[in-house]
């Protein structure tokens, strides 16, 4: 009789340890963007509907929500927004919001001690509301390269992991994750040693981050190194500009790393990026393969992957991390201007056939002639 009770009691604590498991993110995720053009000028007046998205996205990101020094929780972007991420979660039962302070010195007085249980109580609130799988910490990055006249405070890592440990206590079915920059992971690897305030101190972090997120948004500059291949190239285009960031690089870096691979997801550019200088010409929705394949003239101004540089980032991924993430799903060729199979979301399903081991897949448009 006792013997039956012991296991009784084994099996009520395993399935106790399943109802509060944090969720864990896919290995083919999407970065939902909602991009639109409210006049219905240049893009669409409505975002791409949730259901024709992939069925192969494995789990629905969005950007997101902030929190001010008032502890007040509110969308990255648009009041509106608050709107998309309902409809997100009413569509999917794995969504990941990214969740940003200003910066990483608003992050600091976030995460001492007296702060951390008045954030953590109005986030509780906030996932009460609106109950998403988990939230990816951003934000938290020194840049290096604006030669600032602070450090990183010596408490600040063990403190960021006490802040993530309280989240977890109040809220335990909820996955955090954290956000990484690619240059900097491969920076700090290769300027600094491991025990450099400013670099993230994983030793701390791995106990209670359940993965990180690797981003490639600003890996290098568009400038016409990259037009015929894309801003995150496997190896360099120009061998002798040192400042150049590659994959080849991160791999390094990674190997390096103390991070288990299993919890390393990398955040993959699905669309093409313009220069600096242009940025401020085009709509965040017109800056995708739609308008690309559209808009001839864009191939020598733009900086574009094709069909093989999208397969090794998939290779790249199955060789060094547990998943990817493409951003953004929902901006790539809606209006199939690519004519690349009737699929609007060629380059996100290019990059998963590399890290499935499928056959490539190829588009006339996309093939980087």
């Amino acid at each position: 009789m006792n013997i039956l009770l012991v296991n009784i009691f084994i099996i009520l604590l395993n399935l106790s340890i399943l109802v509060i498991a944090a969720a864990e993110l896919g290995a083919s995720a999407c970065k939902y963007s909602g991009g639109i053009d409210p006049d219905d000028d240049r893009c669409h007046e409505r975002a791409v509907k949730l259901e024709t998205l992939p069925s192969e996205c494995s789990d629905l990101l969005y950007d997101g929500i902030k929190i001010d020094d008032n502890f007040l929780i509110s969308p990255t972007y648009f009041p509106t927004d608050i709107d998309r991420i309902t409809d997100l979660i009413e569509h999917s039962s794995s969504v990941f919001l990214y969740y940003n302070h200003q910066d990483i010195q608003a992050w600091i007085k976030a995460v001492d001690p007296e702060n951390t249980l008045k954030e953590v109580q109005k986030l509780k609130e906030f996932i009460t509301m609106f109950p998403v799988s988990g939230l990816i910490l951003k934000e938290i990055n020194y840049h290096y390269e604006l030669n600032l006249d602070y450090n990183v405070p010596d408490d600040f890592y063990t403190n960021l992991a006490n802040y993530v440990t309280t989240i977890k206590n109040e809220i335990p079915n909820l996955s955090i994750g954290l956000y990484l920059e690619a240059k900097s992971f491969i920076f700090y690897s290769n300027t600094t040693p491991s025990t450099d305030p400013n670099w993230f101190d994983f030793a701390t972090l791995n106990e209670v981050m359940d993965f990180y997120l690797i981003g490639f948004k600003d890996f290098n500059e568009c400038n016409p190194n990259f037009i015929n291949g894309g801003i995150t190239p496997l190896d360099s285009p120009d061998p002798t500009n040192p400042s150049i960031n590659t994959l080849s690089q991160l791999g390094i870096a990674l190997n390096e790393s103390i991070i288990p691979k299993d919890i390393i997801y990398l955040e993959y550019l699905i669309n093409p990026s313009v220069n600096e200088q242009d940025e401020m010409n085009f709509l965040p929705c017109e800056v995708s393969y739609n308008e690309y394949c559209e808009n001839p003239d864009y191939k020598y101004t733009w900086c574009a992957d094709n069909q093989a540089t999208f397969f090794e980032k998939g290779k790249f991924a199955a060789q060094f991390a547990g998943g990817f993430v493409g951003r953004d799903i929902d901006l790539v060729d809606r209006d199939l201007k690519c004519e690349c199979d009737e699929d609007k979301f060629i380059t996100f399903h290019m990059i998963l056939n590399g890290f499935t081991g499928l056959e490539m897949k190829t588009c006339n448009r996309l093939n980087g002639s």
